[in-house]
């Protein structure tokens, strides 16, 4: 049986392709942000601005450029690209980007905290992106057959509300389960080595774990879909959206990354090729993995998408983990237009 080590250092070159779904933040309660600013959006971009956008493995940049959205920028972009949300919205603490992109999970922890990241732009992809897959030779079936056992997730990040959502579906409580803290690359080794019973992944990080151990009897669990908001976020700090020039220039970075978004759906094949093979040094078929998993994205009203977070804030109140706040201050409503007028080309 492989060690530890061994099968965490064997599956870690997929963190990239799951950087952006699994972006951690930290876990203390706070009171809810301020609210939006509620002057127009202005739209004047002042000539020779830089907007500082805070990527994740260069999948912004490579989005727009692949969609063709890079080109007569009325402003010039300086970008800089981390692994995971923490590093995106320690960038925003430190006053060093003026939007960046994350997912679900680490928006909630950040402005649970009173880091006020508000959302500009959003895609919705599948909330069943997030599985829940035991060791080889369990005899769990389901995820209320969990009861007692050890499951693994990584903290501040969409797989912790996902597991937190998966046991109260299941009528169990985070104290029924031993919940195991490790980063994303190491659950799948903690799997193989019969440390944890069951654990969160992604793609590509199943179809690795599947192809290595699903004829060994590890299996995927009923009861694990819907278990995130399937929301992707483009956000940006208060003080970014709060100035006008920046703010302008925002909003055009919003409606291109909408239309990149939504000619992705209409080129996978294309998209896989220029970010996963390209960019990023992986097999097409991880690329295809990833996608397939994601889903075909849609671009859904802030009211909706809200109403999708709060799901998520929720379910990580009812489990002690943040204080109560409401979402919807983390919307900054100017930008539902832009993305809409966007969407229809």
């Amino acid at each position: 049986m492989p060690t530890y080590r061994q099968t965490a250092a064997a599956l870690g070159t997929a963190v990239l392709a799951a950087a952006v779904l699994t972006g951690c933040a930290s876990t203390a309660g706070r009171a809810a942000p301020a609210g939006p600013v509620d002057k127009p959006l202005p739209t004047a971009v002042p000539a020779g601005l830089t907007l500082r956008v805070a990527d994740q493995n260069d999948l912004l940049k490579t989005t727009l450029a692949a969609a063709g959205q890079d080109k007569d920028l009325p402003y010039r972009i300086s970008w800089s690209s981390f692994q995971g949300g923490p590093a995106v919205l320690e960038a925003f603490r430190a006053g060093a980007a003026d939007a960046g992109f994350v997912s679900d999970a680490p928006v909630v922890f950040a402005n649970a905290h009173g880091q006020n990241a508000q959302v500009i732009g959003l895609v919705q992809n599948s909330p069943d992106a997030v599985h829940l897959w035991t060791s080889p030779g369990s005899t769990a079936r389901t995820v209320a057959d969990l009861k007692g056992r050890k499951i693994a997730y990584t903290e501040g990040t969409t797989f912790q509300p996902a597991v937190l959502n998966a046991l109260k579906n299941a009528g169990l409580k985070p104290g029924d389960v031993t919940l195991v803290k490790l980063n994303p690359p190491e659950i799948p080794a903690a799997l193989a080595a019969g440390q944890v019973d069951a654990g969160t992944l992604t793609e590509p990080l199943v179809s690795k774990y599947a192809t290595g151990y699903q004829d060994k009897g590890a299996h995927e669990l009923d009861g694990d879909k819907g278990l995130t908001s399937g929301l992707q976020l483009l956000i940006a700090p208060a003080k970014a959206v709060a100035d006008d020039a920046t703010a302008a220039a925002l909003a055009d970075l919003t409606a291109r990354f909408t239309r990149a978004e939504l000619w992705i759906t209409q080129h996978k094949d294309a998209w896989v090729q220029s970010y996963y093979v390209e960019s990023q040094q992986l097999p097409a078929e991880v690329g295809r993995a990833v996608v397939a998993n994601n889903g075909t994205a849609t671009v859904p009203d802030q009211a909706t998408a809200a109403a999708r977070l709060q799901k998520i804030a929720d379910v990580l109140v009812e489990a002690g983990v943040i204080r109560p706040f409401d979402v919807s201050g983390v919307f900054d409503r100017r930008f539902d237009a832009v993305q809409a007028a966007a969407a229809k080309g």
